[in-house]
């Protein structure tokens, strides 16, 4: 698929320019972009690169967006605030292999990139994000109406999104970490934040590699007559971490952890000594994991909240041990398959 995309690029770029048969809005590393009438943009004063004047542009006028690459040390876009995407429905969002660097920021606090309400959204994104501030590298927070099927309320439904690296560098990490002095148990410092202040359900979430921040993936416990359920999510390298690699729910002993339900995960964690592999509040889940102590001994390998409910966990190695509620046969709790 990347091969044709290359071919078709190709094709489309020729001597004496970008031919108007584009099929989408392609922005450039030097910041500028290009939509399928030929128009060139070349933003000012962009504090990203260019990167949210052609989101907004690609959404405002109804197309799907690709943002080229090349590799990581040469073709970079720096940000200085957050990338927004709003709300979208029906759209392909595809990044080459390139760094995304935010850095810089106002309120070292906000986040990353960030993803309003989103359905039948397929974003691939085979770049690097790089995260220097205090907060989330990426957050998902629907807040407002699905641009067509706005009767739904606010949410993330049917939905991919798939990410090359995520790395959080304000925390201390192999080769590029910092140490930032912020507690290891601010779990507002993380890799990817997920929080289902509306509901986020029946997605795709698949991480290759993320690297350092205090969470690897932290699910927010749900706000009422909302929910996080029946999505997939990978994280296939999930690695030193501060508090634990993955964290479903964030209020110990709450009911709206109830919310939490049905979601599979396959993950492989190898957090920081003395922190723990999963931290799970959730219930009916389906985990395929394993939890490695790569760099020294662990709190805990799997700790269950006493929310946790029917949980199937298959596990391939367990560093660190668990705690909680585990019984094969007592209703209620979770087992080992």
């Amino acid at each position: 698929m990347k091969t044709s995309l290359v071919l078709l690029l190709g094709c489309l770029i020729g001597a004496n320019g970008f031919s108007s048969a584009l099929p989408y809005l392609l922005l450039r590393p030097d910041g500028t972009f290009i939509l399928p009438n030929g128009e060139i943009s070349s933003p000012t004063q962009s504090r990203t690169h260019g990167l949210q004047e052609a989101i907004d542009r690609a959404v405002g006028e109804h197309l799907d967006l690709y943002v080229m690459g090349g590799d990581y040390k040469n073709c970079v876009y720096p940000c200085s605030t957050s990338v927004v995407f709003p709300p979208m429905q029906g759209k392909s969002i595809r990044f080459g292999s390139a760094t995304l660097d935010f850095n810089g920021f106002e309120n070292r606090k906000d986040p990353g990139l960030v993803f309003d309400s989103c359905m039948n959204v397929f974003f691939d994104c085979d770049a690097q994000i790089v995260y220097h501030l205090d907060g989330a590298a990426v957050r998902f927070d629907p807040e407002n109406l699905l641009p067509v099927d706005d009767f739904v309320g606010p949410t993330i439904v049917a939905s991919t999104f798939h990410f090359a690296a995520i790395a959080h560098v304000n925390t201390p990490v192999s080769f590029v970490g910092n140490q930032g002095g912020l507690p290891t148990d601010d779990v507002s410092v993380c890799c990817v934040e997920i929080s289902p202040n509306h509901s986020i359900t029946r997605c795709e979430f698949k991480f290759i590699e993320l690297l350092g921040g205090n969470v690897g993936i932290r699910v927010d416990t749900p706000a009422e007559n909302s929910g996080f359920a029946f999505n997939r999510l990978t994280g296939n390298f999930v690695h030193e971490q501060m508090k634990c690699g993955v964290m479903e729910g964030t209020i110990g002993g709450s009911p709206l952890n109830s919310s939490l339900r049905g979601n599979r995960w396959d993950v492989h964690c190898a957090p920081s000594p003395g922190a723990s592999g999963m931290i799970i509040r959730g219930n009916r889940g389906c985990w395929s994991a394993d939890v490695i102590a790569e760099k020294g001994p662990l709190e805990f390998g799997i700790e269950m909240d006493s929310t946790a409910l029917e949980n199937t966990m298959s596990i391939l190695a367990i560093d660190g041990g668990y705690q909680g509620n585990f019984s094969p046969d007592q209703p209620g709790s979770n087992r080992f398959d």
